[in-house]
């Protein structure tokens, strides 16, 4: 139903991706060297070389949209995250290419040189092409798919949560031509259009034309999911089935094969392997680069702090960290040294007098934060990630809150996905616990790189809300 038109529109993007790359190199030569516009000084380069380059081009950005996920056709469209990933490619492919054809140069294998001028002139058509190819397409797909393939009329059997919570993800494929009819219950439910009860089936199925059974029934009603199964084989529509485990799965649920039986991981994470590497890799790399270009800003930020008031520049706090796991965060001292001597661990307020007058400038734009990069270059942290707490409040947390804890299934960060959409201030905690959920199920390169380019957009490396930390210089 969903895999097979997936696959359909996959197909037609990389179709249309590979026209728009080779569209755009020979737009890129005209408008560089055909025009007069950007100059020549070294001359006109024969167009025959030039057009080996295509094969690179098209290698460099089709291999980089697969690692990207770019042919991974997404419930819900997002045109700005879509932009945005063509102009990251483009511009690691654009880099790629001088790389390649500087050494193939240095070694005599080609006697031409790649203009930087061609190249950084190609940046911008491609992106043209490229992202109004994947709007074209996705438009003509939608208009010609559902004329070709008509309309898939689910109905659901049930009406609990998960039921529900099914049809609302299938809901997000309505561009594919999915529709959901309605539900098959024994009990009929305000708001809910129940067609008619389990023994209805055969009936329902004439009346309304299903294609598609979806049983999201609970375990103990194996009698009538069996008996739902069987009237459906015989009606020769599709099934499928919806395993209520999947309720109480602790991440993602992936499945697993044992020497040949089924098994469901209720704790599958993307995060593992190479991308966990690569994202460590990164993680060092960044924090090694801004150590190195904000150490003016550090020095000024000492000499601040330790000329107006008395104590050390840093503050070392203990939070938790991966797989609950204690580490010392690293801060600009903002409070008065032995904040928490007389109160002990309390509720940071927001004119907390404890602050000093710096503290409270380095505060309001985050400053005090940036020393977490040394936790990031030596491995506690991530720069992004669920922003980590202390062990006074993971105590009381992890009782009264479901899945607190999943989210030390990933190192916490500087920024996280909870930060960049506002969940700071008084916000409910619930809340922010959902978006760290979803950043670790949902984790990927292109997913930190968004986060981080917001938080500079937002400037917000923190959050200084209800989950503060009690007492001196918690957050």
């Amino acid at each position: 139903m969903i895999k097979k038109r997936r696959k359909q529109l996959t197909q037609f993007f990389i179709i249309g991706d590979l026209a728009a790359i080779i569209l755009s190199f020979y737009v890129t030569f005209w408008v560089r060297f055909r025009t007069g516009l950007l100059g020549a000084p070294k001359g006109i380069p024969e167009l025959g070389n030039y057009m080996l380059i295509i094969p690179f081009l098209v290698l460099a950005h089709v291999v980089h949209f697969s690692y990207q996920g770019y042919y991974r056709v997404k419930l819900r469209r997002n045109r700005l995250d879509d932009l945005f990933l063509v102009l990251l490619n483009t511009i690691v492919t654009a880099f790629i290419i001088l790389l390649i054809f500087s050494y193939l140069k240095s070694y005599r294998f080609v006697d031409f040189e790649v203009s930087h001028v061609y190249l950084l002139t190609y940046i911008p058509v491609a992106i043209f092409f490229i992202f109004c190819s994947r709007l074209l397409i996705f438009d003509i797909f939608q208009r010609t798919s559902l004329k070709k393939n008509g309309v898939s009329r689910v109905l659901i059997a049930g009406v609990n949560d998960l039921a529900l919570m099914t049809a609302e993800n299938l809901g997000k494929y309505a561009h594919f031509g999915i529709e959901i009819t309605g539900f098959l219950d024994s009990e009929k439910k305000e708001k809910l259009r129940v067609l008619g009860d389990f023994n209805d089936l055969e009936q329902v199925v004439r009346e309304h034309n299903i294609t598609d059974l979806v049983i999201a029934l609970p375990s103990s009603d194996y009698k009538t999911t069996m008996n739902l199964i069987e009237i459906a084989n015989n009606l020769l529509i599709e099934i499928r089935l919806v395993p209520d485990i999947l309720q109480i799965a602790s991440l993602r649920a992936g499945m697993e094969h044992i020497e040949g039986i089924p098994v469901i991981n209720l704790g599958d994470i993307p995060l593992q392997g190479w991308q966990l590497f690569f994202k460590r890799v990164f993680d060092m790399a960044s924090s090694l680069a801004g150590l190195i270009l904000l150490s003016p800003v550090y020095l000024i930020v000492a000499l601040l702090v330790k000329t107006t008031s008395r104590g050390p520049v840093f503050y070392r706090q203990n939070r938790i960290g991966l797989d609950g796991k204690h580490f010392k965060m690293i801060k600009f001292r903002t409070m008065m040294t032995d904040a928490e001597k007389e109160t002990g661990p309390i509720w940071s307020p927001p004119d907390d007098r404890r602050v000093t007058k710096i503290g409270r400038l380095l505060r309001k734009f985050s400053i005090d934060e940036l020393p977490q990069l040394i936790n990031v270059l030596i491995g506690n942290m991530s720069l992004v990630g669920p922003r980590p707490e202390r062990p006074e409040l993971v105590e009381k947390f992890k009782y009264n809150i479901p899945k607190y804890m999943l989210r030390h299934s990933v190192k916490t960060g500087m920024t996280g996905w909870a930060q960049v959409h506002g969940l700071r201030g008084n916000t409910p905690l619930e809340k922010r616990i959902e978006f760290d959920i979803y950043y670790i199920q949902n984790w990927s390169f292109r997913l930190d790189l968004q986060i981080l380019w917001r938080t500079l957009l937002k400037f917000q490396f923190i959050d200084r809300g209800p989950a503060k930390v009690p007492g001196g210089d918690a957050l």
